[in-house]
């Protein structure tokens, strides 16, 4: 019997420990991606938004918890992002959000326009994926990733499909939103030269944010 408690307190304990991590790095995206959208659109996220690579959807969760109407897809789902149609109207959302999607697709086009028909008029495209200039053959390390990006290439790629570069910067949390004003090589410097990853809770916080990663926000122009 004693046994039988302790083990059903452990797994409460490790399920609320996961579902407390999970609402942290929500929480952490939600409010980055705020931040980042109000210094360059002067708008934060609202309306109708949609998570592709959604994983277990805690984003998603997020987002419909503080007033956005969510909808999240992911492959677990059924979806080929390479060749299927999202199972959503067009003119649908006000956002959408791509975090660490782009670089595991071997060709982008399909989901490129599935994002185009589904965004409304003037909708905005939020894209997190490694800046292969700084991660360099690092990249690789990770072996479904099999496309890389970097500032200038991703915005020829979404020029292509109708999206206009709103802004790039440094995917950091917890920094001052005065470093997304600097010239690009001086955020990925900065990026570079932090010590410690922003998840680091013991290291003192003007040491955390160590980053190789872009933002990118783009906007539906037809």
């Amino acid at each position: 019997m004693r046994n039988n408690l302790i083990n059903s307190y452990h797994s409460k304990l490790v399920a609320d420990q996961e579902k407390t991590n999970k609402v942290f790095l929500s929480q952490r995206v939600f409010m980055t991606v705020n931040r980042f959208l109000e210094l360059f659109t002067g708008q934060t996220l609202s309306g109708r938004i949609l998570d592709l690579g959604c994983g277990d959807g805690s984003f998603v969760d997020y987002c419909n918890n503080h007033n956005l109407d969510a909808k999240g897809v992911d492959i677990a789902d059924g979806i080929d992002f390479e060749s299927d149609k999202l199972p959503y109207r067009d003119n649908q959302f006000n956002f959408v959000f791509m975090g660490s999607v782009l670089e595991h697709l071997n060709n982008p086009s399909n989901i490129l326009n599935e994002v185009k028909r589904v965004l409304v008029k003037g909708g905005v495209l939020i894209v997190i994926t490694p800046n292969i200039d700084r991660v360099k053959f690092h990249f690789y390390d990770d072996p479904t990733h099999v496309r890389p990006y970097n500032p200038t290439n991703i915005s020829r790629l979404m020029e292509m499909f109708g999206f206009k570069r709103i802004a790039i910067g440094l995917w950091t949390v917890g920094k001052s939103s005065f470093v997304w004003k600097w010239p690009l090589e001086l955020q990925f410097l900065c990026g570079r030269l932090l010590p410690f990853a922003g998840l680091n809770k013991q290291a003192p916080s003007f040491l955390r944010g160590k980053s190789k990663t872009m933002l990118c926000v783009f906007r539906k122009e037809k």
